[in-house]
């Protein structure tokens, strides 16, 4: 059985020598994990991350190393085979780079999958995008690119695609 995991990255630009700052995940059951790394190179934080993103960080930070053992885990007690769902391809880069970066690869049994792009249904798509916009305004305590609050908003709005109501 796979399990759907709901994820996203936050990271220091939008460039190939980008690097992990923070990465939230929530299983379609409503678990949660969250971290904050504490070994990117701040300099390199494009303005964009430095106003939106840096200001919502709140948690002691940790290694890289420290955080793949703690989400690989953290997975362990929740399945076998995981299928990963971001709303962008930079989630799944970023996060196969920090794995590289302490010489390893994301793990066999992780696939991943953008959304919406994975709907065909053209109502299925307005579904989630709304439910996007919408989640943080149901939810004024959260802020958009925090993680954890990012991940959330996608499960909700996947979800509510996945069923069409």
């Amino acid at each position: 059985m796979v399990t759907l995991l709901f994820f996203d990255c936050e990271f220091t630009d939008l460039s190939s020598s980008a690097s992990l700052i923070s990465a939230g995940f929530i299983s379609q059951s409503g678990e949660q994990f969250y971290a904050e790394l504490s070994d990117y190179p701040e300099d390199s934080c494009n303005d964009f991350v430095k106003a939106a993103v840096l200001p919502l960080l709140s948690l002691r930070p940790i290694s890289t190393a420290d955080f793949i053992s703690s989400l690989t885990d953290w997975l362990s007690y929740r399945g076998e085979d995981f299928l990963f769902i971001a709303d962008s391809d930079w989630d799944q880069k970023v996060l196969a780079k920090t794995f590289a970066s302490i010489g390893k690869s994301i793990p066999d049994n992780w696939w991943f999958l953008k959304t919406p792009d994975n709907f065909t249904n053209g109502m299925q798509r307005c579904l989630f995008n709304d439910e996007m916009a919408a989640f943080f305004l149901r939810h004024r305590d959260l802020k958009p690119h925090h993680a954890l609050a990012d991940a959330q908003a996608i499960r909700s709005a996947y979800l509510r695609a996945e069923s069409g109501y």
